[in-house]
């Protein structure tokens, strides 16, 4: 997620920054009179804190700079789930891919739910934006987790989740996170292990279209990261291919869910490309979850 800090760097707009920070602490009361009344004519929705907005934020210009910078080849336009040109709800904050999970896991959850069963979540590195959506609109077990944070129910080492027991979680998300550990064959092990069978999760990392394989030889530096990686603290970039068979090896089904599923219209409607394709990775067992 990008923090408010990144619109501090003077790579957007002064008109930009001012409408984040209106919206960062309006109070909730007002916000909703003013979307209420001016928002009737504004073309997007973010799925996220669902209100309607007249546009999108695009992903800082602080990103481009420093691919530029690195001598890198890589685009953000070849990136498969990252709309640049409208990255972030200028409401909540949610990026282009939290909104491509709330519209799933309003189908996911509600089915659970109408079957008067409480599903166990985890949600690992959560966003902000996408959590308090999730806790507040479905009555599920949900708990969070983080090597790094404070701000989480679990201090956990995605590779080691020896807190959990096998089979604890009927769902989980675990977004952007494989590209930041070093072995992550091992890290999808331990998803596989923590989901009940029958259980689901939504597992995404950055994937570049035009790769093959997986790239993923040493270097040492934030510098040849940014240029090989697309981030300083990546140590790995995707295929689709190479994400997908990995997660086959230790033994998930991958659905990989795109326009065909969530729709062209909709997707467009939430700022979503309509190239995005979400990786749902089930553990074949007993039907939980919907």
């Amino acid at each position: 997620m990008i923090s408010l800090s990144v619109w501090l760097d003077g790579s957007t707009s002064l008109s930009d920054l001012c409408r984040r920070i209106v919206y960062r602490f309006m109070p909730a009361s007002v916000r909703r009179v003013v979307v209420a009344t001016l928002g009737r004519s504004w073309p997007f929705e973010c799925p996220v804190c669902e209100n309607r907005v007249s546009r999108f934020f695009p992903l800082p210009a602080f990103y481009l700079s420093k691919l530029r910078e690195s001598g890198s080849d890589l685009r953000p336009i070849d990136f498969e789930t990252c709309n640049s040109e409208a990255y972030e709800c200028t409401h909540c904050g949610a990026s282009d891919r939290d909104r491509l999970y709330a519209l799933y896991v309003a189908e996911r959850f509600t089915s659970a739910g109408s079957s008067g069963r409480e599903l166990a979540v985890l949600d690992i590195a959560p966003s902000t934006a996408l959590s308090r959506y999730i806790t507040g609109h479905y009555d599920v077990r949900y708990r969070t987790a983080d090597l790094l944070r404070d701000d989480v129910d679990d201090k956990v080492d995605v590779t080691a989740m020896t807190c959990y027991t096998d089979g604890s979680f009927d769902a989980l998300i675990c977004s952007h996170v494989l590209e930041h550990v070093t072995d992550d064959r091992q890290a999808m092990r331990e998803l596989f292990r923590i989901l009940k069978p029958g259980g689901w999760g939504i597992v995404m990392v950055p994937i570049h279209t035009s790769l093959d394989g997986v790239r993923e030889h040493p270097v040492s530096t934030d510098a040849d990261r940014w240029k090989y990686f697309g981030q300083n603290d990546h140590v790995r970039l995707y295929s689709r291919h190479g994400f997908v068979s990995r997660l086959q090896h230790v033994g998930f089904h991958v659905l990989e869910l795109g326009r065909e599923y969530f729709g062209t219209e909709r997707m467009t409607r939430c700022g979503i490309s309509p190239a995005s394709v979400m990786y749902v990775a089930e553990k074949l067992g007993s039907d939980l979850g919907g």
